[in-house]
């Protein structure tokens, strides 16, 4: 199944013909393969010999461009044909829900989208996006991705059997699509194809879908085997190495070409248009009889009935001389318009160039200057805004010249308030000092004047007073070097650490103050 875009319809084809038409010889293995100087040339040769523009071809306007090939005209492909060619999109999935689940209980196809990716989510399976969803039936919807590596794992994967507590049957392609072919080239005749498959298995594990390819219009003593395979990373590694070993051969292996996709109805069954531009009823693709609404249809003869010649066999055979004579056609014209750069073969999961818009894209219709004044006396909008910028990039250059000046500013203060900390707390040691040499000294003069009983006790008075002083110089040497420390440290953190060292020495400070006039008033 396709879901390529409809395309527009067709020229008529051709009358039918009475002498059959010889198909053009396959192209050899080695145009497509191999890069010799002779391939090239070959191929150049050829390209010129097709590259004639033909005579008498007139293209009426209001239409889509339309390629013809070289010879006989009796097919011309619009460009939609021609894209349709080279198209080559992934096989869709199908979902089916089950006779069990109500009409109104069915989801829409969005509803469908819906529960796939929370499917996806529940079972983590990475799946980008879904490229399609849409309802192919009463029960039945079809839905597809648009990424190589999405496809193969919805491929690989074993669908369950209900979505969201709603019975269904999920039916995937029953074949890898050409984009993951690949072909051994030139296997001798005289290896069997299963001793070749099984060196491929060997090789590649995840191949599957052997197929052999003889050439009965050329003598080869040799054939190709084509399969696919259903892992993207062993498939990707097999192309970079570009050679498979079976026997003591070292063959080549290259990607498969896929044919040209013919356009074709599938109520008719001719060639050249779509199904939505036919006005035939729908017919059976075997014998051609249109069906009837609510009648099963069963064929009355065993034989093919062709809708292009009306031969014995399928509409879309190869062997009739209208598809034939078709496929010639379409491949000069589909080589042409790729030669030329009208059409670019893609492949799946293939990112689109993004749009890019050149300045001569899109020329203004009126390039002429027309000079009008304005009605109001209005100044230029160009100049007051590159004034007002101006003017507040002076603002915000003055903002911030003063919001460093007060940073300064704080830090200076906050220096200084620690300075004058320390300077008091040396302040209040010196006036404990003094306070505490003055009472040493009273005790010295009432120990000179007094007994030997009052000498004893006023010598340990004196012998306190020297430790005491002893202790205040300590922390006067201490002080000064917390004032050193002070002029490099940080202003925040003298300032706390000076108010911590205020409080314990004040403490001690008066404390000891009182303890040397409570001695002095005992002596």
């Amino acid at each position: 199944m396709n879901h390529q875009p409809n395309c527009s319809e067709v020229r008529p084809l051709m009358e039918q013909q009475t002498t059959p038409v010889t198909s053009t010889p396959r192209r050899p293995a080695s145009d497509s393969f191999d890069n010799s100087d002779s391939n090239r040339q070959r191929m150049k040769k050829r390209l010129r010999i097709n590259d004639h523009p033909p005579r008498n071809e007139q293209v009426e306007q209001h239409q889509l461009p339309t390629l013809a090939p070289p010879h006989h005209h009796q097919h011309s492909f619009n460009m939609n044909v021609l894209k349709r060619a080279v198209t080559s999109n992934l096989p869709c999935f199908f979902i089916i829900f089950d006779a069990s689940v109500e009409p109104k209980n069915i989801p829409s196809s969005i509803q469908v989208a819906i529960m796939l990716k929370k499917l996806f989510v529940q079972n983590q399976i990475p799946i980008k996006e879904l490229s399609m969803c849409v309802q192919a039936g009463e029960r039945r919807f079809k839905f597809a991705v648009g990424d190589k590596t999405d496809f193969l794992t919805l491929f690989n994967w074993t669908w369950p059997e209900e979505i969201e507590d709603k019975k269904a049957e999920f039916i995937k392609p029953h074949t890898l699509p050409d984009c993951y072919a690949l072909v051994v080239r030139y296997v001798p005749l005289d290896i069997n194809q299963d001793i070749a498959r099984q060196q491929i298995l060997k090789t590649i594990p995840a191949a599957v879908g052997f197929s052999s390819i003889h050439y009965h219009h050329r003598q080869r003593p040799s054939y190709d085997i084509r399969f696919t395979v259903r892992n993207l990373e062993q498939y990707q590694t097999a192309r970079e190495l570009g050679r498979l070993s079976i026997g003591q051969h070292y063959l080549p292996l290259t990607t498969f070409l896929t044919g040209y996709r013919l356009t074709y109805c599938t109520a008719c069954w001719k060639i050249g248009h779509f199904r939505d531009k036919c006005q035939s009823p729908v017919c059976c693709r075997k014998c051609l009889v249109p069906y009837t609404n609510g009648v099963k249809h069963s064929c009355q003869n065993d034989t093919f009935n062709c809708a292009q010649c009306s031969g014995s066999h399928f509409s879309l055979d190869s062997i009739c001389p209208v598809v034939k004579k078709y496929r010639e056609d379409l491949k000069l014209a589909v080589d042409k318009a790729l030669n030329s750069g009208a059409i670019k073969r893609s492949t799946p999961g293939e990112v689109s160039r993004p749009f890019q818009q050149h300045a001569n894209d899109f020329p203004l219709l009126n390039q002429a200057k027309v000079n009008s004044h304005s009605a109001w006396a209005t100044s230029d909008n160009e100049s007051l805004h590159s004034h007002l910028k101006k003017e507040m990039s002076d603002l915000v250059a003055t903002i911030k010249a003063l919001s460093e000046t007060m940073i300064r500013t704080e830090k200076s203060f906050n220096d200084l308030n620690s300075r004058i900390e320390l300077q008091h707390k040396s302040t209040l040691l010196h006036c404990n000092s003094i306070c505490a040499i003055i009472d040493t000294v009273q005790t010295m003069s009432r120990w000179v004047q007094g007994n030997s009983n009052e000498r004893s006790k006023l010598k340990k008075n004196i012998i306190k007073s020297i430790e005491d002083l002893q202790k205040w110089r300590k922390q006067l040497d201490s002080n000064k070097n917390n004032e050193s420390i002070a002029s490099i440290s940080s202003p925040q953190q003298i300032t706390t650490n000076n108010i911590i060292d205020n409080n314990h020495n004040g403490e001690v400070e008066i404390n000891d103050d009182f303890s040397m006039n409570s001695l002095g008033q005992d002596v």
